[in-house]
């Protein structure tokens, strides 16, 4: 069985994917109302994110390949050459955001996202990650959760500086 090989850079793409659009006190379609993520985004483009607690969820890998494939985290930007909702790493892997669902009510901010990234090493092939991300409506830290389906772990995004 071929297991795509993934970077850390991967879930710091993913986590800034979920860093897009507008929200509300309901789930929303991204339309015209700012988000956290979106806020920070207008002081700096570029996201950091750390990657932590990583865990395996089947017996043909071990925890080591999760490691090697997300690392400890990345800093990732918005993809210059792309379309809305596409990013890019400081090591040249490609993320796409093609499902999103958010909420902000009494000061939270949640975030749903599944999105696509594509390995340098590997561009013949894309992993679905879903993320989870959460955090204070005017905070400029977020963290949340994630999983490829082989790899699951946790997640903080910050300004990269």
């Amino acid at each position: 069985m071929h297991l795509p090989k993934l970077t850390r850079f991967g879930l710091a793409l993913i986590l800034t994917l979920g860093i897009l659009g507008p929200a509300s006190s309901q789930v929303i379609f991204r339309e015209h109302r700012a988000n956290p993520f979106t806020d920070m985004k207008r002081v700096s483009p570029s996201r950091y994110v750390q990657i932590d607690h990583m865990t395996v969820l089947t017996d043909s890998v071990g925890v080591e390949f999760c490691k090697e494939r997300y690392g400890n985290g990345t800093t990732i930007y918005p993809d210059p050459d792309g379309r809305h909702g596409q990013f890019i790493s400081k090591e040249n892997d490609k993320l796409a955001l093609y499902d999103r669902s958010e909420l902000r009510q009494e000061g939270i901010y949640t975030e749903h996202a599944k999105l696509f990234i594509t390995f340098q090493n590997d561009p013949d092939v894309e992993v679905k990650v879903t993320i989870f991300i959460t955090g204070f409506v005017n905070s400029k830290m977020f963290s949340g959760v994630f999983s490829d389906g082989i790899c699951s772990g946790h997640f903080s995004v910050a300004d990269a500086k």
